[in-house]
């Protein structure tokens, strides 16, 4: 199969992110991307699209040495467990639905979005990233995962209703793009961090940490944009980790751009 072969199955969701018209390759094989007014985007050689307009929020993105700690971190037991809570709550929406569509957007690495997948085996995969090596990664995370370079602050580059499940995990809010292109009965999961979250680590390590009252103001953001029906559910851990895992999970997220 040539680059970008997962993006095949999800091609009808793709919209170009300057005009928002439906996109196509360019030719049956062609590594290219292109929309009726003639706007093109090179699929690159690892597998993944950059679907930018142009017009940059001026946000950092995830650097390659960040993403291979993520991928050492969310191999540690608590973060498989959390990966499994996630997917477990998936399947649930997803039970009877034909070729479903999981849209993990701030995928990092893509462990999510490929756990989700595995569970659920009709099921088809976008992940969305500001940072080509996320891209990169969830690329080759799983065989029906396709990945685009996608600036979450902007505009989606996806059509409305077509996704049945959204996923933000630890990623940026997002949540009026997510709310448009659900279907409806569609199912949005956000995972956010409670005040305890690695709390053992946040001062010696110099790490950032948890704000007061995130995960209310959480709810009353979903609520702002229509989503009606909120339920919870924690998980919560308490794991001995070596030092690599220390450093990894510093290493992995917006404190290593602050942290020696």
């Amino acid at each position: 199969m040539g680059p970008g072969a997962a993006l095949d199955q999800v091609m009808s969701a793709l919209h170009c992110p300057v005009c928002a018209a439906s996109l196509g390759r360019i030719g049956p094989q062609a590594p290219i991307l292109g929309c009726a007014a003639g706007h093109r985007f090179d699929i690159a050689r690892q597998g993944y699209v950059s679907l930018l307009s142009g017009r940059s929020t001026g946000r950092s993105s995830d650097t390659a040495e960040m993403i291979a700690a993520r991928r050492a971190a969310l191999a540690t037991a608590p973060y498989r467990a959390l990966r499994t809570a996630v997917a477990e709550a998936v399947a649930q929406v997803l039970r009877g639905s034909a070729a479903p569509l999981i849209v993990d957007a701030g995928c990092g690495t893509g462990d999510y979005l490929a756990t989700c997948l595995d569970v659920y085996p009709d099921a088809r995969g976008i992940g969305l990233d500001l940072s080509k090596y996320a891209a990169r990664a969830t690329a080759t995370s799983h065989p029906r995962a396709g990945a685009v370079v996608a600036d979450l602050w902007q505009p989606w580059p996806l059509a409305d209703g077509c996704a049945d499940v959204v996923l933000a995990v630890f990623a940026p809010r997002g949540f009026e793009e997510a709310r448009r292109i659900l279907l409806p009965g569609g199912l949005l999961v956000a995972v956010t961090p409670q005040a305890d979250h690695l709390r053992e680590l946040i001062e010696p390590m110099g790490m950032l940490g948890v704000a007061p009252g995130k995960r209310e103001r959480l709810a009353a953001e979903l609520g702002e944009v229509g989503f009606s029906t909120i339920s919870t559910s924690s998980v919560q851990r308490r794991d001995e980790w070596g030092r690599d895992d220390l450093v990894n999970v510093v290493a992995m997220g917006p404190s290593a751009f602050h942290t020696d």
